[in-house]
């Protein structure tokens, strides 16, 4: 099976040149909102432009191979965020190939190309070492590489083998011109742990560099509702979700319950209290001569000290267990503390420092 690498090297602000100044900067991050649905934000891509160099052929005189590999890896190529530079103009600018800085410079000044790809085919027999450079036009240094031997291979091997090695290095400069896609998580209330593909990578409010592609988002808080979904990331495109978390109905009734006892206990507390104020006093204004006893009070008094107490209790209590309920239940920040999970990779640790 053929062995592959890509390599991405060179800073990219030295690297790029005026390529990369073009790039639009990104802006802050919108204000979340009640809404759980990812948002695209496109940063538009530079018009950059990239120019093929003729393919090297070592160990063979065979000009049709040559083009006929040069074909595939033009195929890999295709259809990538920049523009290729005509194959004519870039054989004109730097026949037989360009390596040096003032060819480079030239064929950059000429025709605009931002990077250039340099493509070496060794071949010994049936075996064939790839090697693809994909170099600054700027300065010629290299932003990435890949290399890659097939060994005992007929032209349809080599020539997928083109194309796949092209397509690596597309996605590499479409990186480059674009950016890497980024996604954006805010959560309803925050703290909940995001994972990627059953990866844990923080807490949010997050934001955070991913391949592109798909990938599934899960958000844990204790007390809501594991929320699952999945996101598209494509190169240069900010995606944001704003997710507001949903209560588990366990802890949805709790709240309820204490919601409840806390509003019937604060009147039957206030009923009690009342009750006691009053006891002793006549429940007529007046006291006839025939309404008083032989001590000369008056015989219509109001007893309420046992209704009373067992009111002011029984509110008391209701009160102290809705207050219990909704202190157990409440919104609370994740702890600033640094926790230690098990996951499919091992032990990760996460927090706040």
């Amino acid at each position: 099976m053929p062995r592959s690498r890509l390599a991405a090297l060179v800073a990219l602000p030295l690297a790029l040149g005026p390529a990369s100044a073009r790039a639009q900067p990104e802006g802050p991050a919108a204000a979340p909102t009640p809404t759980a649905a990812a948002k695209p934000e496109t940063t538009r891509a530079p018009d950059s432009r990239l120019a093929i160099l003729s393919l090297a052929l070592s160990g063979s005189d065979d000009a049709v191979l040559a083009q006929s590999l040069l074909s595939h890896l033009k195929q890999g190529l295709a259809r990538g965020a920049f523009a290729v530079v005509d194959a004519a103009e870039v054989e004109r600018l730097a026949p037989g190939g360009c390596s040096e800085k003032p060819c480079l410079a030239a064929l950059r000044d000429q025709s605009k190309a931002d990077f250039v790809l340099r493509s070496v085919v060794t071949v010994d027999d049936r075996d064939y070492r790839v090697r693809l450079e994909l170099l600054a036009a700027q300065d010629g240094a290299v932003l990435a590489s890949s290399e890659e031997r097939c060994d005992l291979c007929g032209l349809a091997e080599v020539g997928a083998l083109m194309e796949a090695q092209g397509a690596l290095l597309r996605r590499a400069l479409e990186d480059l011109v674009t950016g890497p896609p980024r996604l954006a998580i805010t959560t309803t209330p925050p703290g909940a742990l995001v994972l990627v593909d059953n990866k844990l990578v923080g807490l949010t409010p997050i934001e955070q560099t991913l391949l592109e592609g798909n990938h599934l988002v899960q958000l844990r808080l204790d007390g809501y509702v594991t929320d699952e979904r999945r996101v598209d990331l494509v190169p240069g495109v900010r995606e944001r979700l704003d997710v507001p978390l949903r209560r588990e109905p366990k802890v949805a009734r709790f709240r309820a319950a204490g919601w409840a006892s806390l509003f019937v206990g604060i009147p039957v507390a206030a009923a009690g209290i009342t009750m006691l104020a009053v006891d002793g006093r006549p429940y007529k204004r007046r006291c006839g001569e025939g309404d008083v006893d032989l001590a000369g009070n008056c015989r219509f008094l109001l007893d309420t000290d046992w209704g009373g107490g067992i009111a002011l209790a029984a509110g008391a209590a209701m009160i102290t267990a809705g207050v219990m309920l909704l202190l157990r239940t409440r919104d609370r920040p994740q702890s600033r503390r640094p926790r230690a999970f098990l996951g499919p990779t091992g032990v990760t640790l996460v927090g706040r420092f």
